[in-house]
């Protein structure tokens, strides 16, 4: 491994900084495609029960849906989204 010691592992090896920057970048893209599962489901859902139901079926915790729900408010007012016209 390259550059400085940020962490060690649990088997007491050193991780690289870089390392360390990449799995935090990973965590963080996974928290936004939690947020995103969050409001995919709450979009589609027939009601709120369905929602939470859904929601626990894959494992997205209350603080999960909190945090996407903190994200859509700090994005502001949002166009909705119709459903595109069926085809005849």
């Amino acid at each position: 491994m390259t550059g400085r010691i940020g962490a060690m592992a649990v088997d007491r090896t050193p991780i690289s900084a870089n390392d360390v920057a990449r799995m935090n970048a990973e965590e963080e893209l996974h928290a936004q495609w939690q947020r995103k599962a969050v409001l995919v489901v709450a979009a589609s859902a027939d009601s709120a029960d369905d929602c939470r139901l859904l929601l626990s079926i894959l494992g997205l915790d209350p603080q999960v849906i909190a945090d996407a729900r903190r994200a859509a408010a700090d994005q502001g007012p949002r166009k909705a989204a119709g459903r595109p016209p069926r085809a005849a």
